[in-house]
């Protein structure tokens, strides 16, 4: 994407706006990733605000950019359904982290409304030559919450795909990625990986 550059850390700049670098192997992770340092009492949250939320689906390719424009419009317009929307976002990302992460079957119970509306809205519009191509009627400001909700269905009905996902287990992070081969251990080798390496060798020493 042309409004995209990436910084030497763990994050990328899309359209202006501070986002984690797409490390998980799935959107719907990716989504979760937007808070680092799960659990810690002040973590870092990525989704600071509606315009966030649309650089978040649209670097995920969940949204056209021409329907991420037009939604940005909206939004100034209508700013307590964007704030609700964003609101909404964050609660399905924490349900999904604990739903992933933890295997917390209240959090899965609290998910299912939300992934049985996001499922009922989508249509296959088209057979391409890797399945079939979903698409759903004009969802509005809700659009990046569907479509999210879409991709969390996505993962959560592929249980290889569940039961490969791991949790970094750096400090400050807890960002969630799909691990094929059950040989990775950290999100980012050269971050949280080369840390702990460094701490590591500072108690030796």
């Amino acid at each position: 994407m042309s409004d995209v550059v990436t910084s030497p850390a763990a994050q990328v700049l899309v359209g202006g706006l501070l986002l984690p670098r797409p490390v998980a192997g799935h959107p719907a992770l990716e989504l979760c990733n937007t808070l680092a340092g799960w659990g810690d009492p002040a973590p870092r949250d990525y989704l600071t605000s509606y315009a966030a939320l649309l650089a978040l689906a649209r670097h995920l390719d969940l949204l056209p950019a021409g329907e991420t424009r037009g939604l940005r419009r909206d939004a100034a317009a209508r700013p307590a359904t964007a704030a609700r929307t964003l609101g909404d976002v964050r609660r399905l990302r924490a349900d999904l982290y604990a739903a992933v992460a933890h295997r917390d079957p209240a959090a899965l119970t609290r998910l299912n409304p939300a992934l049985a509306r996001a499922a009922a809205a989508r249509r296959i519009t088209a057979l391409g030559p890797h399945g079939p191509v979903w698409a759903a009627p004009d969802q509005g400001l809700r659009a990046p919450r569907t479509a999210l909700a879409w991709a969390a269905y996505r993962l959560l009905d592929d249980p290889v795909a569940v039961s490969r996902v791991r949790v970094c287990p750096g400090d400050g992070c807890g960002w969630l990625f799909v691990d094929p081969r059950g040989q990775r251990r950290w999100c980012v080798m050269s971050l949280c990986g080369n840390r702990a390496k460094a701490r590591r060798h500072a108690a030796r020493a």
